[in-house]
C-alpha cells in the first residue's frame, strides 16, 4: 500500500499572540465595554481623504449619491454596515455628513494597534456571560499562552484565529487545512475565537471563551466529517508528541463513538488517559443521543477525562429557566458510572464559519453575516468547557488535570430536581473555578490497558478506503486500522506507550514511523532522524532549524517531489475516501441555527416544520 504523508505547517512567534501592527484602512468603533487604543498617523494637507460612509436603513443610495455629490469616489461597499469606503477631497467630509441619507462619516486613517480589553459589554456570546468568563477577562486572563488542541474536521484561516492557529497534520486524506466541512472551524471559535470579524456590531462581537489561546488544529476528517477510531488514536499521538512545542494543556474532543466497550480495555479510553496522564486536561462532549440513560459515547465514558452535557441557558444570564435540552447524553455509562461531570451552554451557540463548507451550505439558515453560524450540541458545549480550561491554566498554570476536572465540579452550580447523571455536578462557572481550592494534584485511578478490540471501539461506524490501490473499495472493519494494516492491542499500549511496538508495522507501517520516534520522552530529536521517510524527507531543510522556521512552508517544501500525484491523487483525496460510503456517527452538531430543519426528527426540540404548523416562531 502507497503511505499517506501528512503535511505540518507551523507559524513561528505568530501563534503565541494577536498579531500587533500597522492596520490600514481599517474602522474601530468603539464598542461598550470594549476599548480600543490609537494613534492617529497624520496626513499631508490638501490630499484627498479615506472615509467611512455609513447610511441611513433604505438610504443606500442617497448616501452613495452624496459621496458623489462631493467629488469623491467610491472604493468598496462595506454591507456589514450599511456603508462604504470612500476618497472624497480634503475638508468634504463635513458637508458629507449633512447631506441626505447619511448616518455618519469616519475618517478613515490608518492607524496604530496598541490594546484591546474585553469584558461581558464587548460580547454577544451569552455563554461567555453565564459561565463567568468575561469575569476572569477582567483581570486580563483570555488564555494567552494556552494550547488547545482541536482533533477535528481542520480549522479554517478566519479573522478570529489570526496568528493564533498552529497546523498539525492533516490526517483526512484531503490535503488541505480548509474545513470542508466547517465543525472544527466552529469548534475554535467557541473556544478562541477573538470577534474580530464582528467588532464593529452595536450588540457586541461573537467571541470565544478564551479569545487569545492559541489553538492547535488537528484534522482527522474531510467534507463528509468521516473519520476512524484509528486516525483519532494516530492524531492523539501526534499532540502527545508536540505538547510541549506549543505548550498543549488542553484537547477539545468534540466527538465520538457509540461502542459500549468496557474502557478498562478499549483503546480510545487508554489513549485519552494517556494524555491526561501527561499533563493534559481532555474534555470530551458527552453526545446528543439523549434523553435515554447509557447514552454517553466514547471516550466520553472514561472515568478520568472531563465529560461535558449541554445546558440551555435561554440566552440570558439567568439562572432560573436554565435546563438540559432532552437531546443531551446522560449516564450511567455501560459501567454504572455517572456521568456527564458537568454540563455547560450548547443550544444557538455563534461562532466561526468555514466558507463553503458542507455545513453552511447544507444550513443556509444558521449563518449570520458576516462569517459566524449558530449550532446546538454537546460538542459546542465540549468546547465552551476547553476554552474554560485554558482560561483557567492561565491564572492557575500549576494545576494538573485532575486538579482541573475538581475545581470545576467543585464550583459548578446544579440545577434544581436534575439527576446527577443528567447534569454531572452542574453548570461550569470559570470565575468561580480561578479562586477555588484544588485539592491534591492526583485523585483518581487510570484504568485502560487498551488491549481490547479496535473494532468494537468503533461502534457502529465505519469507513472505507482503497487498502491495494486496485480500485476496490475496502471497508475498515475488524482488527485493522486505516492505512489497511494488522491491529494488535497487544503490540501498540506497551509498559511506556512509546516502545517500538508502538510505532511498528503494525500500526502505520515502518516508513511512517521508524523506531526512532519512540525515544523515552515520545518526542525527542531522533523523531526527524533519517529513518523517519527516507532521504528524500530527512535533509537538513526537513528537521532541524527550518523544521520550525519560516522555510518550512518555502518552495524547498513544496516542491513537485512534496505535491506530485503521490501526495494529491485519487488514491488520497478521492471519493472511497471521504465519500458517501462512511456510516455512523460523525463529526456533527446536533443541528445548526436556531432549531432544527424542517422534517429533522430531534428529541426535545421541535422542528422548523412543527413550529410554522403551530404559528409559534424559530428561536
Amino acid at each position: 500500500m502507497t503511505m499517506k504523508l501528512v503535511a505540518i505547517r507551523q507559524q513561528g512567534t505568530r501563534t503565541r499572540a494577536i498579531a500587533v501592527g500597522l492596520l490600514a484602512a481599517l474602522v474601530l468603533l468603539p464598542l461598550p465595554g470594549r476599548s480600543v487604543r490609537f494613534a492617529s498617523l497624520e496626513r499631508p494637507a490638501g490630499e484627498a481623504i479615506s472615509v467611512i460612509v455609513r447610511a441611513l436603513p433604505g438610504h443606500a443610495g442617497d448616501a452613495y449619491a452624496a459621496v458623489r455629490q462631493q467629488g469623491g469616489t467610491i472604493e468598496r461597499e462595506l454591507p456589514m454596515i450599511d456603508g462604504v469606503e470612500a476618497r472624497v477631497p480634503a475638508g468634504a467630509d463635513d458637508a458629507l455628513r449633512q447631506s441626505p441619507g447619511v448616518a455618519a462619516v469616519t475618517t478613515n486613517d490608518a492607524i496604530q494597534f496598541e490594546a484591546m480589553s474585553y469584558d461581558d459589554g464587548a460580547t454577544a456570546s451569552n455563554f461567555v456571560k453565564t459561565t463567568n468568563a468575561a469575569g476572569v477577562w477582567k483581570a486580563g486572563t483570555h488564555g494567552e499562552g494556552i494550547g488547545v488542541a482541536v482533533i477535528d474536521t481542520g480549522i479554517s484561516e478566519m479573522n478570529d484565529f489570526r496568528g493564533r492557529v498552529v497546523y498539525g497534520p492533516d490526517l483526512s486524506g484531503e490535503g488541505t487545512i480548509v474545513d470542508t466541512f466547517g465543525h472544527g472551524t466552529a469548534m475554535a471559535g467557541v473556544i478562541a475565537g477573538s470577534g474580530d470579524d464582528s467588532a464593529t456590531r452595536s450588540g457586541g462581537a461573537y467571541t470565544g471563551i478564551a479569545p487569545k489561546a492559541t489553538l492547535v488544529a488537528v484534522k482527522v476528517a474531510g467534507r463528509n466529517g468521516a473519520t476512524d477510531v484509528s486516525t483519532m488514536l494516530q492524531a492523539m499521538h501526534f499532540v502527545s508528541s508536540y505538547k510541549d512545542q506549543f505548550n498543549i494543556k488542553v484537547l477539545n474532543l468534540s466527538w465520538g463513538t457509540k461502542s459500549r466497550q468496557d474502557p478498562a480495555v478499549d483503546p480510545l479510553n487508554y489513549a485519552v488517559e494517556r494524555l491526561w496522564r501527561q499533563g493534559i486536561v481532555v474534555v470530551v462532549a458527552a453526545g446528543n443521543s439523549g434523553n435515554d440513560a447509557s447514552t454517553i459515547t466514547k471516550p466520553g465514558d472514561d472515568p478520568v477525562v472531563l465529560t461535558v452535557g449541554a445546558y440551555n441557558d435561554q440566552q440570558n444570564t439567568s439562572p432560573t429557566d436554565d435546563d438540559v435540552p432532552a437531546w443531551s447524553s446522560r449516564g450511567p455509562t455501560a459501567t454504572g458510572l455517572t456521568k456527564p461531570d458537568v454540563v455547560a451552554p450548547g443550544r444557538r451557540i455563534p461562532s466561526a464559519r468555514s466558507y463553503g463548507s458542507f455545513v453552511e451550505q447544507d444550513n443556509s439558515q444558521a449563518l449570520i453575516s458576516p462569517s459566524y453560524i449558530r449550532g446546538s450540541g454537546t460538542s459546542q458545549a465540549a468546547a465552551v468547557v476547553s476554552g474554560a480550561a485554558a482560561l483557567l491554566l492561565q491564572s492557575r498554570p500549576n494545576l494538573t488535570p485532575d486538579q482541573v476536572k475538581a475545581v470545576f465540579k467543585g464550583t459548578a452550580s446544579p440545577m434544581l430536581n436534575v439527576a446527577a447523571t443528567i447534569q454531572g455536578a452542574g453548570r461550569i462557572d470559570v470565575g468561580r473555578a480561578v479562586s477555588a481550592s484544588a485539592g491534591p494534584a492526583q485523585w483518581q485511578t487510570f484504568q485502560s490497558n487498551g488491549l481490547g478490540s479496535i473494532e468494537a471501539s468503533r461502534g457502529d461506524a465505519h469507513v472505507q478506503t482503497d487498502c491495494g490501490n486496485d480500485g476496490t473499495v475496502d471497508v475498515i472493519q475488524g482488527e485493522i486500522d486505516t492505512h489497511c494494516e494488522a491491529w494488535n492491542g497487544s503490540t501498540w499500549t506497551g509498559s511506556t506507550w512509546t516502545g517500538s511496538t508502538w510505532t511498528g508495522s503494525t500500526w502505520t507501517g515502518s516508513t511512517w514511523t521508524g523506531s526512532t520516534w519512540t525515544g523515552s520522552t515520545w518526542t525527542g530529536s531522533t523523531w526527524t532522524g533519517s529513518t523517519w521517510t527516507g532521504g528524500t524527507w530527512t535533509g537538513s531543510s526537513w528537521y532541524g532549524s527550518t523544521w520550525t522556521g519560516s522555510t518550512w512552508t518555502g518552495s524547498t517544501w513544496t516542491g513537485s517531489t512534496w505535491t506530485g500525484s503521490t501526495w494529491t491523487g485519487s488514491t488520497w483525496t478521492g471519493s472511497t475516501w471521504t465519500g458517501s460510503t462512511w456510516t455512523g456517527s460523525q463529526f456533527v452538531s446536533l443541528f445548526w441555527g436556531d432549531c432544527p430543519k424542517a422534517g429533522l426528527k430531534i428529541v426535545g426540540e421541535l422542528s422548523a416544520d412543527v413550529l410554522a404548523l403551530l404559528g409559534l416562531p424559530c428561536k
